[in-house]
């Protein structure tokens, strides 16, 4: 009988998955049409080792398999909108915006958009070559007319309002269930108001404090009251929200110590409530965003900034899930329209006399003002916020952090970044009042006007710092193509950047030491997530401080700048120590595993320069997170780690054309670290 030998020279990949290889360089056939990392070396690869750095990697491949697949799935979409719609001009009240890109067409549409394995990118939307079609999510888009944007062949064009009855393509939050269900009841029985009832306090209890965890409102502010408000008042946001609860209750009916308890019925029911008020929230989210383009921004600051948060909304829910792989085209519609509000309510004319006359200044007290209980009046400092007020400010500084951390993936300088001075980069209460000298008693006069540590745990200025070092980059790397770069005027950015680092982690005291290690903590006895309850969210054990998180991010902000100003040199040893001092506060000042979720861009920066005996402490600390490393982009980032150290050889031979920005494209499409 003879035996069938396995080619000796065939890449890793497909060794590892025990496949024939066709020894294709640079990239084997199998792998490329799976979409997956080739490797090919002299040398055996660190995680070939037989045991469980082998089995890891092995289990590593087939998700990236699986989200490959998913992703090529999604963007067969693409063809069908492309061959007959392009580029549409809307005009937004009295002034022309420009045009709504492809991207945001397809948000309209409740298509998404994949990026990173095929076609070509234009204005940042793949283009996919011919003969590619399909469809997915039940949505079939192969005789909608241009311009629709239902998913049936009926355009929606319902003004936007919250006390507008439901169009008739759109059933009501308890229509879905009647048509199953005469009764409105589950088969529990509970009817259909309920349901939702408990739906929206676990997700107010137990899922907003876990993806938001340093967002703690004061008794003064009443809580979170304003988000309760908002959910029974907006639909999309409503039905977002229940989603979010019923994924994160799936998990913990799937979790090991519920699995003989839980009767599949039960699973099967939660599975098919998150699949129906997705739908009905990308529903309600079209007829929003259609409203605001048939109606216009001006006139419309509230309609306008509740679209805002529920795209905002979406897609942090997608990324928690780990579905967020289409976040630019969510954040480029989210960014466009939170600057026409601007336009068109948060520009104001002040007289300077002389020759200027009169000029145009930006004024966020003037959006608040509109938005306020009582429109024009002022809010004492004693007093809540109004809903309005709160859900601008919330999302407002939510769309402010997403686009810092993008800007790092993509290269380039924040796309509101003009509002940086103005938002974040300002005096603060105390300096003003010692200018003016008066006290402030007014919450909208009060500076500067978004303090994000109170809604993201991070200080302002380590979050204009980290645009700062996104858009120098973006100025290396278009000075470089045009010849023009000269290394002493980055370096003397840089320097500018880097002081104002080290001012404020001066200004933040030494570090709280804890004794448990992050890779070493105890597993909670009961469910991961229920350490995030409305309770336990202030408990101190719950979270580091913001002290701490701050640092963390600062730390790996002055990497990140390393990087931009002398190149790709992990050995180097500013860099080295730099990651060295990230990686100790991460270990010891970190209360707990779960933690690492808000520290993941980070935690990745920091791995990707990590030295090779330094791999596996990044290795165990996602581990020791047991099943919430299945929220958010923490083993996205495992895997950007991973594959920046698999392939050390081929990066140091090309260093000059390696970078931060590399690193967080590498997995076929920039990733946003959150």
């Amino acid at each position: 009988m003879t035996t069938r030998t396995r080619s000796s020279e065939g890449c890793w990949t497909c060794r590892l998955r025990r496949k024939k290889c066709d020894e294709t360089r640079p990239v084997c056939e199998g792998c490329s049409t799976l979409g997956i990392d080739c490797l090919y070396s002299e040398e055996k690869p660190q995680w070939m080792d037989g045991g469980d750095w082998q089995k890891a990697r092995g289990e590593w491949v087939k998700q990236e398999i699986k989200r490959v697949a998913a992703q090529r799935r999604e963007k067969r979409y693409m063809k069908d909108l492309e061959s007959g719609v392009g580029e549409i001009g809307l005009d937004m009240g009295r002034v022309e915006v420009g045009v709504i890109t492809t991207g945001t067409l397809q948000l309209l549409s409740g298509v998404s958009v994949g990026g990173g394995d095929g076609g070509d990118t234009v204005g940042g939307v793949t283009i996919l070559p011919d003969g590619e079609k399909g469809s997915g999510m039940g949505v079939e888009t192969d005789n909608i007319p241009t311009g629709a944007t239902s998913t049936d062949t009926t355009a929606i064009a319902t003004p936007c309002s919250s006390s507008s009855p439901p169009p008739s393509n759109i059933p009501s939050r308890h229509q879905q269930t009647d048509s199953a269900d005469p009764d409105g009841e589950d088969h529990t029985g509970i009817p259909a108001s309920e349901r939702d009832a408990h739906r929206t306090m676990f997700y107010l209890d137990y899922v907003f404090p876990f993806l938001f965890p340093f967002y703690r409102p004061t008794l003064l502010d009443f809580g979170r009251g304003w988000l309760l408000v908002l959910l029974q008042r907006n639909q999309a946001l409503f039905h977002v929200a229940q989603t979010m609860a019923g994924y994160f209750y799936g998990i913990i009916l799937s979790s090991e110590d519920n699995k003989e308890d839980v009767p599949e019925l039960c699973k099967s029911h939660n599975f098919d409530a998150i699949q129906r008020e997705q739908e009905l929230g990308l529903q309600w989210l079209r007829r929003a965003i259609q409203g605001v383009v048939d109606k216009g921004v001006e006139g419309h600051l509230k309609e306008a900034s509740e679209v805002v948060a529920c795209i905002v909304q979406l897609l942090t829910s997608e990324v928690a899930v780990g579905n967020g792989w289409n976040w630019r085209v969510h954040l480029d519609a989210a960014a466009q329209l939170w600057g026409e509000t601007w336009r068109f309510h948060g520009i104001g004319r002040v007289d300077v006399g002389g020759e200027e006359g009169e000029r145009e200044v930006v004024c966020f007290m003037m959006l608040l003002l509109q938005l306020g209980t009582n429109p024009k009046s002022f809010t004492p400092m004693g007093q809540p916020w109004g809903t309005g007020q709160a859900t601008l400010r919330f999302f407002s500084a939510q769309l402010l952090f997403l686009d810092v951390v993008g800007s790092t993936a993509l290269g380039e300088g924040p796309r509101l970044q003009r509002w940086h001075g103005h938002l974040l980069d300002t005096i603060g209460r105390e300096e003003l009042e010692r200018i003016v000298g008066v006290k402030v008693k007014e919450k909208e006069m009060d500076l500067p006007h978004l303090k994000l540590v109170e809604f993201i745990g991070l200080e302002n200025w380590v979050v204009v710092a980290v645009g700062q070092v996104a858009a120098l980059d973006g100025y290396k790397k278009e000075r470089k193509r045009m010849g023009a770069l000269s290394v002493t005027e980055l370096v003397e950015r840089a320097r500018v950047i880097q002081r104002r680092i080290r001012d404020g982690l001066a200004g933040l005291g030494e570090p709280e030491v804890k004794h448990a290690c992050p890779s070493s903590g105890p597993v909670p006895k009961d469910h991961p997530l229920l350490h995030f309850t409305a309770q336990g969210m202030i408990s101190p054990q719950s979270m580091h401080s913001t002290a701490v998180h701050t640092r963390i991010w600062a730390q790996a902000t002055l990497t990140y700048l390393q990087v931009v100003i002398s190149g790709w040199q992990p050995a180097s040893q500013e860099i080295h120590h730099s990651v060295t001092e990230t990686l100790n506060l991460m270990l010891y000042c970190v209360p707990a595993p779960a933690c690492l979720r808000v520290l993941v861009w980070p935690f990745t920066v920091t791995g990707c320069l990590a030295a090779p005996e330094q791999e596996q402490i990044f290795r165990d600390m996602v581990a020791a997170m047991g099943c919430l490393r299945n929220f958010g982009t923490i083993k996205e980032g495992l895997a950007i780690m991973e594959h920046v150290w698999a392939n050390r050889a081929q990066i140091e031979q090309n260093a000059d054309q390696w970078d931060i920005a590399a690193c967080l494209s590498c997995l076929g499409q920039p990733s946003l670290l959150i």
